[in-house]
């Protein structure tokens, strides 16, 4: 049985008995206090020399832990996490004592699946009934096992359906029936380990447990038995909780004992710009031919309907097979829960896994907090953590610090320095370099120039590898009062900060030091909290990647997926989740971030020097990596992909030079780090583009044809049909073919950009719309009811209420908020007296493409232009079209 606590710290001068007996005095009678725990002694989490003594304070329910701790905070003494939220408190403590989450002990596991959809005709009025509920049940069996002591985790999953499987669906004519259905629903939902489908957390978990609580409030037919089965539901497999978008807070109901919602999870997993169901099966090529759309103006109890949500459960079937091969493994390594994994950022998940490790070797967790916030304002009640303590206990605070200020002597180090963080004009006040970059059109004049054989230096393992080998974290670094360990670089250190807090430091003193500070660090000898963590993750990276190369197949793809998730959870965890000011986070520390950082600059900068003596031409560089280019002319193999005729190659630098180059450094570092995982990964890509920092083009070969892929704002062309994206690809492919080898850099620049103008203007006069699917015209927009939409100055209609009073007249009323595939037309919308084409999307001409009757309504001429646009920005070339001279406006 877990009982709620928080930590109370007994502070170094007083006697600990003398305070115990005081304390029992004071809190005589409090009902909300069930007990005080044994002296225990706990590691400090920000000064790794210093042991505190500390006992656990019980209380009756988790909503006391907040007043307990502010009633003994004024009574004298220091609290700490008293901010965890229970069910974190209660997953985190059973981790840290061996109950891990998914957790076979390496023994197979069979766990059962229920995905579901439903469907309520009648959504938008009060008590609206659930009318359709349909669901699919399927089977996962895995093996895994946790060594916490060690930091050893295994995963696989042994066996799981490819495709879906039956789909059972319940229908209710009557409250009677819907009754009945919910009440099967509750029953299979309790028997399942998992519960799944998308965007049941914000709507379909919602919905039901809304609907539930209603029919027991106001049903007249239940029977005893049946409030009984649904109250137990409701109790014992619902949580009601609120997450938060863009710092917008929306109700979700979590179903117990897992809930995966694949709408999380897809954000969790990839940048995409639809994460609508539709959106998601495009993306992963599981959608359904000739799908079904029905509006919520158009539910009804029909065939329509019916099989509508028949699609849709198989849609999200689908959609959760492949996800669930990155958010099990994922999970189980985090020690998070899918409802938890889902909706957190990179800091949340490390704060997790760091909290596990802070029970487990019971050290104190720092509060919750925005760096920033609490910067701008904590130096106003004192200079050092007794003074803040002391006069906020007086005067008090806000709850954000006073969350803080309850740490006293464990508060975080910058509390008495909270000038470094915020400035006197609020702004950050420091600057520390990130990754080293090497711009293309400025710094490495590579831009508009077709490389061929691009090795990668990756340096997104770079990091991690850094931060155990220095054991930098927020835990393990802090500033040197004498002879440091090590030194971190910051480009911007305010005055008042050297001279009230006298570091050690020096200016300038190593090659990739340009300006500003080198401050002096002491680093703890025991691993910290995300050490440790990150040990256990990158251990078992290597475990997946060694399989990966003896595997084939089905097996060999799950490998990858699992790879990738955790992959890029391992490269989260870096100095982004330390150095996060505007970020509620608990584990802020500059000293931490930047002694990564300054390591990565220090080899990113012996990477590159060594590069170039070795005559390798670098390209690009960034955060991913350094880009190195070893031949002028395109390969065989991408030459017959392309069909174009042989060549030869004209090696800049032969690609096994690179290797060994790159090869040489690994070696070089890890001497250096006394640390033998040390890696820059190196890739290879046939051919590469670069426009400029970060906007570049890739070419590779996947079945034997060029697939290109895009980086950077922008070629994404978020805001336009796919039709742009297409025809883009398209071009770059001719522009590669007709650019195949070259000699010098300067003429072949200049003929790479003539390529993309001749192309574009070609494929513009030729673009047919009978050569592609209808749906890549389509531009996706939502639309509300008209009168929703705020008014022009003058009260008449915007142009989006025109346009939604306007598709009013085609399809009936709009009663909320829906999505549309629309297609531009020659002709307005019916009604609208004065349409306008102005603007990058035309909203008078937009007619809906389900109601498309005859291609020849579509507005070619509009998709030319919008392509041609698209392509001039994305590549900064204006004048694509010559014979036409446009105002400053159309560039603005």
């Amino acid at each position: 049985m877990h009982n709620p606590y928080f930590l109370l710290i007994f502070p170094d001068e007083l006697d600990i008995e003398e305070e115990k007996k005081r304390l029992y005095e004071l809190i005589k009678g409090d009902e909300k206090i069930k007990g005080i725990g044994e002296t225990e002694e706990y590691n400090s989490f920000w000064d790794f020399e210093k042991k505190r003594k500390v006992s656990k304070i019980y209380v009756s329910h988790p909503s006391h832990v907040p007043e307990v701790s502010d009633k003994l905070f004024n009574l004298g003494f220091y609290t700490a996490e008293h901010d965890i939220p229970y069910h974190e408190r209660v997953l985190t403590d059973l981790a840290s004592q061996g109950f891990w989450i998914f957790d076979t002990k390496g023994k197979e596991r069979k766990i059962n699946v229920t995905v579901y959809d439903i469907e309520i005709t009648k959504y938008g009025q009060r008590e609206a009934p659930i009318d359709i509920i349909g669901y699919s049940n399927l089977s996962i069996s895995f093996v895994s096992n946790s060594n916490l002591k060690d930091e050893d985790f295994f995963f696989q999953i042994v066996d799981m359906p490819e495709n879906e499987g039956k789909i059972e669906q319940m229908i209710a004519n009557d409250e009677n029936e819907e009754i009945k259905n919910l009440l099967k629903f509750c029953d299979i939902a309790s028997k399942s380990d998992i519960i799944a489908g998308h965007n049941i957390l914000g709507f379909d978990n919602l919905q039901i447990e809304s609907r539930i609580k209603n029919l027991l409030q106001k049903s007249s037919i239940l029977s005893d038995e049946e409030v009984k089965n649904f109250k137990n539901f409701i109790d014992k497999y619902t949580r009601r909780d609120q997450s938060f978008h863009f710092g917008i807070a929306n109700d979700v109901s979590i179903f117990y004992p897992s809930s995966f919602d694949t709408y999380l999870a897809a954000r969790k997993f990839y940048p995409l710009e639809d994460f609508s169901l539709e959106g998601v099966a495009n993306f992963l090529g599981v959608e359904i031919k000739d799908r079904i759309i029905v509006s919520l103006e158009e539910m009804a109890l029909d065939e329509r309907t019916i099989k509508y949500n028949e699609q849709d459960v198989i849609e999200e079937v689908r959609i959760f097979l492949s996800l669930i091969q990155q958010g099990l493994p994922l999970a189980f390594t985090t020690g998070m829960p899918f409802e938890l994994l889902f909706p957190a950022g990179a800091v949340k998940m490390w704060d997790y896994m760091a909290m596990i490790r802070a029970g487990y070797h019971k050290k104190i967790m720092p509060p919750l907090c925005r760096v920033y916030d609490i910067a701008k304002k904590i130096g106003s009640y004192g200079s050092n953590k007794k003074e803040i303590a002391e006069k906020i206990r007086k005067e008090g605070a806000s709850k954000d610090i006073i969350r803080v200020v309850k740490y006293g002597e464990e508060m975080p180090e910058w509390v008495e320095y909270p000038f470094l963080i915020c400035g006197e004009n609020n702004e950050i006040a420091y600057h520390f370099p990130g990754g080293m970059t090497v711009k293309p059109d400025r710094d490495a004049r590579s831009h508009f120039i077709p490389w061929f054989k691009v090795i990668v230096a990756d340096v997104g393992a770079m990091y991690p590898t850094i931060l155990r080998a220095l054991n930098a974290g927020a835990d393990t670094v802090m500033i040197a009062n004498d002879e440091p360990d090590e030194w971190v670089w910051l480009k911007r250190v305010p005055e008042k900060f050297i001279s009230i807090k006298k570091p050690v430091y020096r200016e300038g003193g190593e090659e990739f030091v340009d300006k500003g500070f080198l401050i002096g660090v002491k680093i703890s000898r025991k691993p910290g909290v995300i050490n440790l963590a990150m040990r256990g993750m990158m251990d078992f990276i290597k475990k997946i990647k060694k399989e990966m190369r003896e595997k084939e197949g089905k097996e060999k793809k799950r490998l990858q997926m699992m790879y990738q998730s955790l992959k890029a959870a391992r490269n989260a965890g870096t100095h982004g989740i330390l150095s996060a000011p505007m970020v509620a986070c608990r584990q802020f520390n500059l000293w931490g971030a930047a002694l990564i950082t300054t390591k990565g600059q220090e080899i990113l900068y012996d990477t590159l020097q060594t590069l170039r003596q070795g005559n390798a031409r670098v390209v690009y560089g960034d955060t991913d990596g350094i880009y190195v280019a070893c031949s002028r002319s395109a390969s065989e193999r991408l030459r017959k992909a392309l069909g174009a005729e042989y060549g030869k190659e004209d090696w800049i630098l032969q690609p096994s030079e690179a290797y060994e180059i790159i090869e040489e450094c690994n070696d070089k570092w890890r001497k250096k780090l006394q640390y033998d995982g040390f890696e820059l990964e190196a890739e290879e890509y046939e051919a590469m583009i670069f426009v400029k920092h970060k906007n570049y083009l890739i070419f590779d070969i996947e079945n034997d044809k060029v697939k290109m892929i895009t980086k950077g704002n922008n070629f994404k062309g978020s805001d336009k049909p796919d039709i742009a994206r297409i025809i883009l690809e398209d071009i770059m492919i001719n522009v590669l073919k007709e650019n195949l080898s070259w000699k010098d850099e300067e003429k072949a620049r200049e003929s790479v950009k003539n390529s993309i103008k001749n192309i574009t203007m070609e494929k513009i006069k030729n673009l047919d719309i009978e050569n592609f699917d209808i749906s890549a015209f389509s531009l996706i927009q939502s639309v509300q009811p008209h009168k929703r939409y705020k008014p022009n100055l003058d009260g008449s209609l915007s142009v989006y209420g025109e346009r939604s009073a306007a598709l009013e007249k085609l399809i009936g009323k709009i009663n909320a908020r829906r999505k549309f595939r629309f297609i531009i037309t020659k002709k307005p919308l019916p009604g609208i007296r004065k349409p306008t084409k102005s603007g990058l999307k035309p909203i008078h001409y937009m007619y809906p493409l389900e109601l498309l009757k005859d291609r020849n309504e579509i507005d070619m001429e509009w998709y030319r232009e919008m392509i041609k646009n698209f392509v001039e920005g994305a590549f900064g070339l204006p004048n694509i079209d010559v014979k036409n001279q446009y105002g400053l406006d159309k560039w603005m």
